[in-house]
């Protein structure tokens, strides 16, 4: 699933601040033009790349001084007609997580390389998503299945936030490459554990972490519990 890299189209909102308004860049030299066949005045045009879907556009460079944003996508998706639609703050909260400098948790999202899926950056295809192919019912919020990896049809589901909550990603100082097992130094062992909010079991001490690994995702099974195993998600050492 493509993903885009630049601040989207579809993120419009008050919330924005002018730094993250992005202005087209300059491919290659400007050139004199004539702005129509019939005008009897040149001016100076150049091609330039969109900041926001990437396609290059020609434009008199005047307009790009004067404030012209896009290839002209920027105004068209601003007009999408949705933002009374109940999907509006979930699509609009998804893109200020990974794009808005602002959002209280852009270090979570954005600021760690998660983006939207190009097609999600117009709201008609998320909407339509949630409504027909989705498993939202009311009561569940978004969630990604993968949390290294962006927003996409094939990353996201709807879940409870209890559920989410306990299967948060991986701890940056985790070296084991597990979720829930660590490396206890006083003990010279790997520990392993299952944690729901702020409260934790401790499953054991084990003298490998493919021990631990084992038996915190048996913990799992035989107790039903709803977090990911170990397994599901490991992270990769540098």
């Amino acid at each position: 699933m493509e993903t885009n890299k630049t601040i989207p189209a579809g993120l419009y909102s008050q919330r924005i601040i002018a730094e993250d308004i992005k202005t087209p860049k300059l491919v290659g030299e400007t050139y004199m033009k004539y702005a129509t066949t019939n005008s009897s005045q040149r001016n100076r045009f150049g091609i330039y790349e969109c900041p926001y879907c990437g396609r290059e556009f020609e434009s008199a460079v005047r307009y790009i001084k004067n404030g012209t944003k896009s290839c002209g996508c920027f105004n068209a998706n601003r007009t999408h007609g949705l933002t009374s639609h109940r999907f509006y703050k979930t699509w609009l909260n998804m893109l200020d997580r990974c794009y808005n400098k602002n959002f209280k948790r852009f270090n979570d999202y954005g600021g760690r390389g998660i983006t939207v899926c190009t097609e999600w950056l117009d709201i008609k295809n998320f909407v339509d998503w949630v409504d027909n192919k989705s498993n939202w019912e009311e009561g569940l919020t978004l969630d990604r299945i993968d949390n290294d990896k962006g927003y996409s049809p094939d990353n996201c589901t709807f879940s409870t936030k209890t559920i989410q909550s306990i299967n948060q990603r991986q701890q940056s100082n985790n070296t084991s490459g597990y979720v829930g097992v660590t490396w206890d130094k006083r003990r010279n062992k790997w520990s392993a554990r299952v944690h729901i909010f702020k409260r934790g079991k401790h499953i054991g001490y084990y003298l490998n972490k493919e021990e631990a690994v084992q038996a915190r995702d048996k913990y799992i099974l035989e107790n039903n519990l709803p977090h990911k195993l170990s397994t599901e998600y490991v992270k990769e050492i540098k």
